[in-house]
């Protein structure tokens, strides 16, 4: 009964020590770009995984919108007076605000999504994506699947991340049919969609077949004309399938809801390392392609022996 007793008191003792870290104190605030936190895109995503780093972790979580790019200073500047322990930016857009904020608040700490800067402050963290990667997988599935040599590309603004999603999309689209011409044109927003039906209205019509659409809310112009004719569409960032079904053949996704999610635990345990970037692809589940009910099994399991070989380089 003693030895019972006494092997009783030092379970108590270990699970006691090994007590959950109380963050109830800690706020971590998102500063987004244009397109709002329900873009159906990196906005979005971002938020969701600072939702699930709440659940998990017990920290407080806030968000700031930005409508205009003079919202992206004054909004890091609105996340540092509310005594936020961790500012995430979202998007490459707000590189430059980024970069002043953290020089003029060096005790703060700071990440963002899509960086990109000549030198990384040393209190930010940058969170990059092989969009090229997503885009190739895209790429892929979408030759596999359709006919025909026509393919269409619409951009938001031509930022590193739209770029890449372009140029592995048309590596995917030439190493299944290198007779494929991909025509490519820029809303010159993320959230104009009237833009992007007309852009999209005008590649249709010159018998293209199916568009890749990296353009956060400008996607929705797409999709609606996509549906209007009949014709087939591309996501990107999230898994955009669910907005419409039998129209939207596949997506590249970055996960961005992961690399939110990842950074928080990073900070609450003291791992998060300034000036450096840290980038997720496929070799570590960072990015992916969406997986549909207008993919044929045979086109998957290409697509997923391709992953495979990617993954073992």
């Amino acid at each position: 009964i003693i030895l019972f007793i006494l092997i009783i008191s030092i379970f108590t003792v270990a699970c006691s020590n090994k007590k959950e870290k109380d963050n109830s104190n800690v706020l971590v605030t998102l500063v987004l770009d244009k397109g709002g936190v329900n873009d159906e895109s990196f906005n979005q995503l971002a938020w969701e995984g600072a939702k699930k780093a709440s659940i998990k972790y017990g920290i407080k979580i806030k968000y700031l919108e930005s409508n205009t790019d003079a919202d992206y200073k004054s909004n890091l500047e609105q996340a540092v007076d509310l005594d936020s322990n961790l500012i995430i930016a979202v998007g490459f857009n707000l590189s430059e605000a980024l970069k002043e904020a953290a020089i003029y608040y060096p005790k703060s700490s700071f990440a963002i999504i899509d960086g990109s800067f000549d030198k990384i402050p040393e209190n930010v963290t940058n969170i990059n994506f092989d969009e090229g990667e997503a885009g190739y997988l895209a790429g892929l599935a979408s030759a596999k699947t359709l006919d025909g040599n026509k393919f269409g590309f619409i951009g938001g603004i031509s930022v590193p991340a739209v770029e890449n999603y372009k140029e592995g999309f048309e590596k995917g689209l030439l190493e299944v049919n290198p007779n494929i011409e991909l025509s490519v044109q820029y809303a010159n927003s993320f959230s104009d969609a009237a833009k992007g039906k007309a852009i999209a209205t005008q590649m249709y019509n010159n018998d293209i077949n199916c568009i890749m659409s990296a353009g956060g809310g400008v996607n929705n112009g797409v999709y609606e004309v996509a549906r209007e004719k009949g014709k087939y569409a591309v996501g990107v960032d999230m898994a955009q399938n669910y907005i419409s079904p039998k129209v939207i053949l596949t997506s590249a996704i970055k996960k961005v809801d992961v690399g939110v999610e990842n950074t928080i635990k990073s900070f609450l345990d003291n791992n998060l390392e300034g000036g450096t970037t840290i980038i997720y692809s496929i070799k570590n589940d960072g990015v992916t392609y969406e997986k549909t009910d207008l993919l044929s099994d045979e086109t998957i399991k290409f697509i997923d022996k391709k992953i495979k070989e990617l993954k073992s380089k």
